[in-house]
């Protein structure tokens, strides 16, 4: 028989994985996360223009975005297996290359020095930057081996989930430190209003994966 500690952390563990999936598997996170997601498009398409740090590739890139998360939630509400896969993987591929651009090109190239010369929030805001580049191409990887290869499927979407998690750290660490930037004041909102809407699409996205695994194995069993 366990003991009372065994039973206490047993039941622990079993209350945090089925919070996190009741949350996950309700249909209002989706909503939320959708709707907050594309009413953050216009002012990330606002606050860019102004700033000057929305170029015309990354309007296309906001325009996608709104087609895919629309396209994400409906799949999700109506259980819709292809779209849903569909949706998530351009999502996720159109995010990566956007980060890419915004990464590679626009911190390391034009204001990697500025950064730097700011301190340690700028250290940190540019070291992290790298880091979401890095954790997003591995959930981008992972996400389409998992419905490609279909082989170890419940293992692969476990790591993607708590990668997704990390990177929802990662952006929070983004959200705090953005704020004190010593940058102009539209470049500064126009970041984090863009790293608030990455947070939320990342939400969506994993109750896609979680919905999505969890249709498809009902729809094998019948």
């Amino acid at each position: 028989m366990l003991n009372n500690c065994d039973r206490r952390k047993n039941k622990t563990g079993f209350s945090l994985i089925s919070r996190y999936r009741r949350f996950f598997l309700n249909e209002l996170t989706a909503l939320i996360a959708a709707v907050v997601a594309v009413i953050g498009m216009p002012i990330i398409y606002y606050l860019g223009s102004r700033s000057g740090g929305l170029d015309l590739s990354g309007k296309y890139d906001l325009f996608l975005r709104l087609l895919l998360v629309i396209a994400l939630f409906y799949s999700i509400k109506k259980h819709k297996l292809f779209l849903n896969q569909a949706a998530a993987v351009g999502l996720l591929f159109c995010m990566l290359c956007a980060q890419s651009h915004y990464a590679l090109s626009d911190l390391v190239v034009r204001d990697s020095e500025s950064y730097i010369t700011m301190g340690a929030q700028g250290f940190v805001f540019l070291a992290v930057e790298m880091m979401i580049l890095f954790i997003m191409s591995f959930v981008c990887i992972n996400h389409f081996i998992i419905y490609a290869l279909r082989r170890q499927e419940a293992i692969r979407l476990y790591v993607n989930q708590i990668a997704i998690l990390f990177l929802v750290l990662l952006i929070i660490v983004q959200l705090v430190i953005a704020p004190i930037l010593s940058f102009e004041l539209d470049y500064v909102l126009y970041v984090w209003t863009l790293h608030l809407d990455e947070l939320f699409i990342f939400i969506l996205v994993a109750c896609g994966e979680l919905i999505l695994t969890i249709d498809q194995k009902e729809a094998e069993e019948v």
